[in-house]
């Protein structure tokens, strides 16, 4: 196997690790802060790459000006679902909130489904310019993804380490029952933590449209992975879920350079699966 394409698919891990990072992180904040384990967060994921696609496509928008429109949108979606949904079922059985995702999740695929059709949809990168280093030639624009990618997780940090709302986002998960006592409004902490988490994985929908093309039925692969992600990252910990994205990015780019895409993607999922026989609660987990 030639360095050079091995050093490729290396990037190219790294460049989806990143994506994938922030995607998991949204499915993170909802369950660190309401422990709803939401299975439509895929779904969500595939509005931000429908909404980028079908805006290229049939109604000529710029790339630039549809990429933060599809992360609103997809914000202000989650909001509407949190109001909707989240809510009300915060305080019951957590097979409750399953169901309910679950019934989201079927919901927003078909939705999709009758608006946009079945066939797959490519748009063309923004920037076709490619670099030259090391023997290869990459694409510029996945480069700016994951730029963007890792820019998003730093302004995440940021708001969660030095904002008022961040710190309370991290305090309520700990103590809601004092947190509420002590003057914290519970109700707008949910709120403004279900619109980050669908502007983050709004964002990575509409960022991967021209790197992997838009389908109504993608959130189901990528929700799969993310899931994986969390449980080994350790559930609830948004810096384990982080890292553990971007390392099964490089796994899954080191597979991809002696198999095809979809057996590199269960040779990934299987190596990581196997680090939950070493650590049940996850890599960054906390026994019970």
């Amino acid at each position: 196997m030639a360095l050079d394409q091995i050093l490729f698919e290396l990037i190219n891990g790294v460049v989806w690790g990143l994506i994938l990072s922030i995607i998991a992180l949204g499915l993170c904040l909802i369950y660190g802060l309401m422990g709803i384990i939401n299975l439509a967060h895929g779904s969500l994921y595939m509005v931000g790459a429908m909404i980028a696609a079908y805006s290229i496509n049939r109604l000529g928008i710029q790339f630039w000006f549809i990429l933060p429109l599809s992360t609103i949108f997809v914000a202000v979606l989650t909001l509407a679902l949190n109001t909707a949904i989240f809510e009300r079922v915060l305080t019951r059985d957590p097979a409750i909130g399953l169901l309910a995702t679950a019934g989201v999740f079927l919901t927003i695929d078909n939705v999709v489904l009758s608006i946009a059709g079945a066939d797959p949809q490519s748009v063309t990168p923004p920037v076709f310019e490619v670099i030259e280093f090391a023997g290869i030639y990459y694409p510029v624009y996945r480069i700016i993804a994951a730029g963007i990618a890792l820019a998003a997780l730093t302004g995440v940090a940021l708001f969660l380490r030095y904002t008022k709302y961040g710190l309370w986002m991290r305090a309520v998960p700990q103590a809601r029952d004092l947190a509420a006592v002590t003057g914290i409004p519970i109700r707008r902490v949910n709120a403004i933590t279900a619109a980050l988490a669908g502007a983050t994985v709004g964002l990575a929908g509409a960022m991967a449209t021209p790197i992997s093309g838009a389908h109504f039925q993608m959130g189901l692969s990528v929700i799969a992975s993310c899931f994986i992600v969390v449980v080994i990252g350790g559930m609830g910990n948004l810096v384990g879920a982080v890292i553990v994205a971007i390392a099964f990015g490089l796994v899954r780019g080191l597979y991809s350079t002696a198999l095809s895409p979809t057996w590199s993607e269960v040779a990934a999922l299987s190596t990581l699966l196997c680090v939950l026989y070493l650590k049940p609660n996850g890599i960054f987990g906390r026994r019970a």
